[in-house]
């Protein structure tokens, strides 16, 4: 089992990366056979399916932000309370609060669940 402090820096790099921009950086956190799962998605399979699902949420979303609210874990899974902050397409501010599950495995996300309100999603895209 991993340690609760490191799964909270493993949060903490991967919203780093994020803010940043550096898709490499956060695929670099990721297990190569990495699932996700959203309500807006489905399930996506491997670390390539992944990386477009972030090259297209940072082409739509050039200035998004993300920042972690909530942390709970035992050191192998994670539970993180997020909120998105932006601006959209059409040049209108949002915020999104969503909360995702991540599974480590070696010290990387094996897994991620993603819950949200797609509605919130599709409205902070357009």
């Amino acid at each position: 089992m991993g340690s609760k402090d490191d799964a909270r820096l493993l949060v903490d790099q991967i919203v780093a990366a994020y803010n940043s921009c550096d898709v490499d950086a956060l695929v670099a956190l990721y297990q190569p056979d990495i699932t996700y799962w959203s309500a807006l998605d489905g399930l996506q399979t491997g670390i390539d399916t992944v990386r477009e699902h972030l090259d297209h949420l940072r082409e739509t979303l050039p200035d998004d932000q993300m920042q972690a609210q909530t942390i709970i874990t035992d050191g192998e899974l994670v539970v993180v309370e997020f909120e998105s902050t932006g601006t959209n397409p059409a040049g209108q501010p949002y915020a999104i609060e969503f909360t995702e599950v991540f599974e480590l495995r070696n010290g990387k996300v094996a897994s991620i669940k993603a819950y949200l309100d797609p509605e919130e999603v599709t409205n902070a895209m357009s």
